[in-house]
């Protein structure tokens, strides 16, 4: 399959019912987008290199994965596809010199194999793999940079932490600690080290706790009236995520082609919801009023965007600054307006079976295996009733 593929149509592009699909750039000849039954889209290229004297290549195509959509847009997928050519016009493998310039890193020392695990499972399997990059070069590698990591121990794991601590706050610690862990199991199954240093480690002051931070009516109406000074898009987006009671990246990320009219509900596919499975949100009145408000743009079909609609709200952390200082309080998150929604839903009499319809939460057993547009007159009725509170 070929198309002339631009940021507007990628994304409506329609996933295959079972296997994968490849389609073809027509503006970049071996650029490819291969589109999987669960939504993922993965960019590759096709190439042949140029005067290669290996048997097994001169002649013969070859496939060099270049990495995910949309962690990498069409216009930085066509740069790097550009580059491999470039290398492959000049006789050299792109995917050989990758290697290549991997194994220069297979040395031992801590640098060499953080950066290996940034490279080989980070950059193509985690969407915020710059924000691990980030901390793990800012904090670890400067005080481990060439120590062999088989001779990192628990205890200076333990002194890396303390220092973090004490310098930046727990929460950084905490993010540290996760990346770290990940980082030294991934070693580990390469055959680096015997066994993690992590592994065991007993920090309860980094242990993640479950918030349970539940925001009265009161409070819920002044983040609402805040939310009127605070503007397009980040104004439109809290109270969408108040009246949905769906988690922030699903509403910053949503798009026009999800909207179904004749269902009056917004399908989120699999490849951008967190279980793994298509979400059904019906559209309350309240909410329908919020989109029919909302700027239709012609570069891109994102609903809530600074870029014309090109890519996704972002800036969370600044809009919600500027919201606690309207609101006068700054104890809570964008994620407890989920929790507060189900709890208030709960107030009004909304079976909790049908709560946790609406949040979208994966339901174990018989009871879990069920049509996504099964309970949609009940998630309705729902999100109808919360939806009057705010009428």
């Amino acid at each position: 399959m070929q198309l002339r593929l631009t940021e507007k149509n990628i994304p409506k592009i329609e996933v295959p019912k079972a296997g994968r699909i490849e389609v073809a750039d027509a503006l970049f000849p071996g650029l490819t987008l291969r589109v999987t039954e669960r939504g993922k889209k993965t960019w590759t290229l096709l190439y042949r290199v140029d005067g290669a004297r290996d048997g097994r290549l001169k002649g013969s195509l070859r496939r060099m994965t270049l990495g995910p959509y949309p962690l990498h847009d069409l216009e930085a997928a066509r740069e790097m596809a550009r580059e491999a050519l470039k290398k492959a016009g000049k006789g050299i493998d792109p995917v050989d010199d990758r290697h290549k310039e991997l194994g220069q890193l297979s040395a031992t020392a801590f640098e060499a194999v953080c950066e290996r695990f940034i490279a080989l499972y980070a950059k193509p399997n985690v969407e915020t793999w710059p924000n691990i990059a980030r901390l793990l070069r800012q904090h670890v590698v400067p005080v481990w940079r060439t120590r062999q990591i088989n001779t990192i121990g628990r205890a200076a794991v333990h002194e890396l932490l303390d220092d973090i601590i004490q310098r930046r706050t727990v929460g950084r610690a905490r993010e540290v600690r996760k990346h770290l862990s990940k980082m030294f199991n991934w070693a580990v199954d390469r055959g680096m080290l015997e066994a993690s240093p992590l592994a065991g480690m007993r920090r309860p002051e980094l242990a993640y706790v479950p918030r349970e931070r539940v925001l009265s009516m009161t409070e819920l109406r002044k983040v609402w009236e805040a939310t009127e000074k605070l503007g397009y898009p980040f104004g439109p987006m809290v109270r969408l995520l108040l009246l949905t009671a769906q988690r922030r990246a699903e509403i910053a990320s949503s798009r026009r082609p999800w909207i179904h009219d004749d269902l009056k509900a917004m399908e989120i596919p699999a490849s951008e919801y967190k279980t793994d499975r298509p979400q059904v949100v019906p559209i309350s009145t309240p909410a329908q009023s919020i989109i029919d408000s909302l700027p239709l743009w012609n570069a891109g079909d994102y609903l809530l965007s600074t870029t014309g609609g090109v890519r996704p709200v972002s800036g969370f952390s600044k809009a919600k600054a500027e919201l606690n200082a309207i609101c006068g309080f700054d104890d809570w998150t964008l994620h407890d307006l989920r929790r507060s929604a189900a709890t208030h839903m709960a107030r009004l009499g909304v079976p909790q079976e049908h709560i946790e319809r609406v949040l979208g939460h994966a339901i174990e057993g018989v009871a879990g295996t069920y049509n996504r547009y099964s309970y949609l007159e009940e998630k309705r009725a729902a999100l109808e009733r919360w939806g009057k509170e705010w009428s």
